[in-house]
This record gives structure tokens, sequence and C-alpha cells, in this order.
């Protein structure tokens, strides 16, 4: 294109802007810049569309000498034999390749797992279960269906859990747990001479297996702490010893927290727990704590000191 071909559509167009609204100042390097940009949009169009035609003609001429069999839908077929558009009642149905990953991303977002539960909340909640089922006051707080949810399918719960759910305690009643990485069962303040391990699904954190091993050394081991006072208070609880309390808070609990507490003083809201389970120990520079749960609906965080003896319970 020659110069004055542009400068010839250039005074085109500023004309015509004149004649609309008052004349104004130009910016002509960008004035310029778009025509030069709609020329090239439009040379552009025009090649892609010779393209395009010489494309359809090669594909056509190769049909017609039966040289190569292409899976074009249509390709060989006369504008008489095609509808221009599809009839009112019946749209067209999206394409094979498009149905299909929709199906897939579909399938996918169904299938996609969930996340697996943490092993230690898994643990917790199936002896916490176990607990509960064992002792006459408290089974029928236990839903079979959301412990059999614990396991990994229904012949793994049938096995371990069973009819009376000991295969999760080594086979014998208990009244106390102590979780912490290794699970120790207790009956009164003896621990017994079996500990059970668990195993987990790694997709789910259900649980598959459960083992029992034998346990040698200290009979009380654990937490004597948290072992000798919450399990006094069960073993007082079954034998109606009214003088307990008092002793083992003596033994187990400061002078403060008793004189805050009172009587409930390390349990909060009971002096005659039917069990107890303490799990998720946490420590600092000169504590140690457990979670325990009582019976009740909630657990409750106690506080160890160096002496050693419950120095706090309850959050307080």
């Amino acid at each position: 294109m020659k110069d004055y071909d542009l400068e010839k559509e250039l005074a085109a167009a500023m004309l015509d802007r004149s004649r609309q609204e008052p004349p104004g100042s130009y910016d002509v390097d960008g004035l310029i810049g778009s025509v030069r940009q709609r020329r090239r949009r439009l040379q552009a169009g025009a090649a892609a569309a010779v393209a395009i035609v010489a494309l359809g003609a090669g594909f056509l001429s190769r049909a017609d000498h039966g040289r190569v069999s292409l899976p074009v839908q249509g390709s060989t077929a006369s504008s008489a034999e095609i509808p221009s558009s599809p009839p009112p009642s019946e749209p067209p149905s999206p394409s094979p390749t498009a149905s299909a990953s929709a199906s897939a991303s579909a399938s996918a977002s169904a299938s996609k797992p969930a996340s697996p539960a943490a092993p230690s909340r898994t643990t917790n909640a199936l002896f916490l279960a176990a607990l509960r089922y064992q002792n006459p006051a408290t089974r029928a707080e236990v839903d079979p269906a959301e412990v059999a949810a614990l396991f990994a399918n229904e012949s793994t719960y049938q096995r371990i859990w069973g009819t009376d759910s000991r295969g999760v305690t080594c086979g014998a009643p208990v009244d106390g747990v102590l979780a912490s990485g290794e699970v120790l069962l207790y009956q009164g303040v003896e621990r017994l001479d079996r500990a059970p391990a668990l195993s987990f699904d790694g997709a789910t954190g259900k649980v598959t297996d459960l083992t029992c091993r034998t346990v040698v050394g200290d009979s009380k081991g654990g937490d004597p702490t948290v072992s000798g006072f919450y399990g006094g208070l069960v073993a007082a609880t079954k034998s109606g010893d009214s003088t307990a309390v008092a002793r083992l808070g003596r033994l187990f609990v400061t002078a403060q927290l008793r004189s805050d507490q009172g009587p409930t003083a390390g349990t909060c809201s009971s002096t005659t727990p039917p069990f107890w389970l303490a799990d998720n120990p946490s420590s600092g520079t000169l504590t140690h704590g457990w979670t325990v749960n009582l019976g009740g609906p909630q657990s409750f965080p106690i506080e160890i000191d160096e002496t050693p003896k419950i120095a706090g319970s309850c959050g307080k």
C-alpha cells in the first residue's frame, strides 16, 4: 500500500469524525496503528480461508481416488442430504467426546476419597466405645453402626469387636485404658499382661487388624499418677469404699487443687467414675498432662507437676 493511500484513508476517517462532533485533537500514531492492525486481521482471515478451502479440496481429491479413508463424519455427503439446521423438537446432542469428558469428570468427583481419619482419633473412639459397652451403666450409649464405621469392612468389625467388644481389649473386660502410642489396659490400678496394637488402612484411616502381645515388667506401667488415681477411683466405686476418694486425693492431687475443686478435684464433675480413658499426652518444662474421659460426654485435660501430682484439671 502506498503512503498516499494511507493518507487518503486517514483523511476520510478524520472527515467522518469531524461531521459527528466538534474537531478535537487526534493521536495520529495511534490511529495509524489501529488501521494497520485492522488490515493485518483482514489479511490473516483471508489467508486462513484460502488454506481451509485448499485443505478441503485435498481431502475430497484423496477420497475420490480411494487412497485414504478419512474418519470424518459426513465428508462425502451432498448438501441436499444434510439439513441446514436440526428440527426444533430435536436439539443437537453433545458430541461423544464431550459426553465422555463430562462423565469422567463427574466420576472422578464422586470417587474422590475422603481424607483419612487420624489413627489417634480412631484409637480413642474405639477404646472409648469398648469401655462404654463393657460397663452395664453405659452400654446403651454405644451405637453399633458408629463402631462398625471405625473398621475397614464388616468382616473385620465382626472378627475384632465380636459380640461383646472384648476382642478390642485382648479378651478381658477392662475399666481403664492409657493410650500414648502404645495402648495399655487396666483393671482398677493393675495393668493387664496383654497390650493391643492396631493396624490402619492408609487411604481411609480405618482399622484393618488388631493384635495382642504379652507385656512384661511393672504391673502398673504407663503413667503411675494417671493409673493410680483414676484406676483407684474406679476400684473404689466398685467396692463401695467411701474413704478411698480422700485417700487417693492426698496421694495424687496437690493440696492447692483439692482446695480449689473440693471433692471433685481431678475429676471435675464426678467422684465415682465408671471407667477412665487417658490419651493425647502433652509435656512442658516441669509438667506433663493427659486428656481424660471418665464416662461422661466430654473429656478434660489434667496437668501433672514434678511431684508428681495432679496440679490442674478441666482446663483450670
